[in-house]
C-alpha cells in the first residue's frame, strides 16, 4: 500500500519512531501510576452528540440501524461518561476525589490542507470529585513532571479564565462581545481588543482595566499589577483562588502567571495552565478546572503525544544515538541484550558477509567471535567499543 492510497491526514508509523513513541507512552504511565491515576480504556466509537464540545470536528458514521456514532474526537468527555455510569454519587456531586489518566487515538474530521493530521494519540489524567486549591496544584505539578519525564525542560504558564469572567461582569460587557473580546485578550492583540471595546462606551476605569490584562504576565508580583488595575470585588476573589494554587508549592520558579488566559471562556471556570519547553514554540500541553461543564467538580490535562515527540527530537538530535550491534555470536547477543543493549542477529554465516550487512543496515558494531568490532574506527563509534566490550565482558564498568 502506497502512502498516496492513504487517506488525507494520516500516516504510517516506522519501527524507531514507534519505539519513541512506547517509551514516551511507558514514561507517562508509569509517573501517573505513582501518583495514584489509574489507567482507563474508553470506547472508540461513540453516539453523536451535538452538544459534544468537538461536535463540529467529529467523524460522523451511519450505524446499521441508521442511528449515528462518531470517532472518539476527545477523552474527557467520554471519561464524564464513565463516571456517570461507574460513580453515579460522584457524577450527582459527591466528594470524592476520582484519579485516572488515559491513552490512545483521537480523530478529527478538519481539513487536511489546512493540517498535517487528523488523528492524534491523546494522553492526560482527570482528577474528579474534588475543587480546591490543592487539587489544581497536584495537576500543575504533574503537568511540570510530565514535560521534565521525557527529558525536556518545564515552564507553565497558569491563568485563571474566571479572572477575565469577573472582569467582564464588573465591566459590564455586553454578553453578546464577550466571546470575541476574550479572544482578543487571548492573543494579547491589543489593537484588536481597543477597536472592541471603543463602541461600547465603557467608564474609563473599565476600559483601562480590560485593555491592562494582556500584559499581565509574569511572577508572583502579576497579582499586585493586576489588583491595582482591575479593583473589583470580583476580580479579587478570582485572584485569590490562583493565590491558593500558588501557596501549594514550595518551589514555584518554573511557573509564570498569565492572566490574559481566556480560551474558552465558557468551558473552564477555574485555574487553567499550558507548559512549554525553552526552542520550542508551541504548549506540549494544556488543560485546567471545568467544574459544571460536564461533571460538578472536574480538573484535567491532556497533550499531543506527536508534538511532544517533536520536541524530544529536537532535543535529541543534538545527543548520539542508542548503540546498534549486529551479531554472529549468538550467546555473546543475548549477553548484551540482557545489558540493555539493542542486538540484532545476523542473518550471514561469515564475518565478511555480515560486515556488508551491516553496512546495509547502518549498524555501527559488528559483534563477532566474543569481539566488538566498529564498522569505521576511524570514526566517532570507535569510542563506544570499550564500554560496549566491558558489557560483553562482564568488567565492573558494565554497572556504569
Amino acid at each position: 500500500m502506497s502512502q498516496a492510497a492513504l487517506p488525507d491526514g494520516t500516516r504510517f508509523v516506522l519501527p524507531d519512531n514507534a519505539s519513541r513513541r512506547a517509551e514516551l507512552r511507558g514514561a507517562l504511565r508509569e509517573l501517573y501510576q505513582r501518583w495514584g491515576y489509574d489507567l482507563v480504556e474508553l470506547p472508540s466509537l461513540e453516539r453523536y452528540d451535538p452538544a459534544h464540545p468537538r461536535a463540529s470536528q467529529s467523524f460522523k458514521l451511519a450505524d446499521r440501524d441508521s442511528s449515528v456514532l462518531s470517532l472518539r474526537a476527545d477523552f474527557t468527555p467520554a471519561l464524564a461518561h464513565l463516571v456517570r455510569a461507574a460513580h453515579p454519587a460522584v457524577a450527582g456531586g459527591a466528594r470524592r476525589p476520582l484519579r485516572y489518566q488515559y491513552a490512545g487515538t483521537v480523530w478529527h474530521a478538519i481539513n487536511p490542507e489546512l493540517a498535517r493530521t487528523r488523528e492524534f494519540t491523546q494522553v492526560g489524567i482527570e482528577l474528579i470529585g474534588v475543587s480546591n486549591a490543592r487539587a489544581d496544584a497536584e495537576l500543575i505539578h504533574l503537568a511540570r513532571e510530565s514535560v521534565r519525564t521525557v527529558g525536556l525542560d518545564p515552564r507553565v504558564e497558569v491563568g485563571n479564565p474566571g479572572f477575565v469572567r469577573a472582569a467582564f461582569e464588573a465591566a459590564e460587557v455586553p454578553l453578546a462581545l464577550r466571546d470575541a473580546v476574550a479572544d482578543a485578550i487571548d492573543r494579547k492583540d491589543r489593537s484588536d481588543l481597543s477597536r472592541l471595546l471603543e463602541p461600547l462606551e465603557l467608564s474609563r476605569e473599565s476600559t483601562d482595566g480590560l485593555l491592562s490584562i494582556p500584559d499581565l504576565y509574569g511572577g508572583a508580583e502579576v497579582l499586585e499589577r493586576a489588583r491595582a488595575d482591575l479593583p473589583w470585588p470580583r476580580t479579587a476573589r478570582e485572584l485569590e483562588r490562583l493565590e491558593g494554587v500558588l501557596a501549594e508549592f514550595e518551589d514555584a520558579s518554573e511557573l509564570m502567571l498569565d492572566l490574559s488566559m481566556a480560551r474558552r471562556l465558557s468551558y473552564y471556570t477555574g485555574v487553567t495552565f499550558r507548559a512549554y519547553t525553552p526552542d520550542f514554540g508551541q504548549p506540549l500541553l494544556g488543560g485546567g478546572r471545568y467544574d459544571g461543564a460536564l461533571l460538578p467538580a472536574a480538573a484535567g490535562f491532556s497533550l499531543g503525544l506527536e508534538r511532544l515527540l517533536r520536541a524530544v527530537a529536537r532535543r535529541r538530535s543534538a545527543t548520539e544515538p542508542d548503540p546498534l550491534v549486529l551479531a554472529l555470536d549468538d550467546g555473546a547477543a543475548r549477553r548484551l541484550r540482557k545489558a540493555g543493549v539493542r542486538v540484532l542477529r545476523s542473518l550471514e554465516r561469515d564475518a565478511e558477509a555480515a560486515r556488508l550487512e551491516a553496512r546495509e543496515l547502518g549498524v555501527p558494531f559488528l559483534l563477532v567471535g566474543g569481539r566488538i568490532e566498529p564498522l569505521d574506527p576511524h570514526g566517532g563509534d570507535a569510542r563506544n567499543v570499550q564500554p560496549l566490550q566491558a558489557l560483553l565482558d562482564g568488567a565492573p564498568e558494565a554497572s556504569a
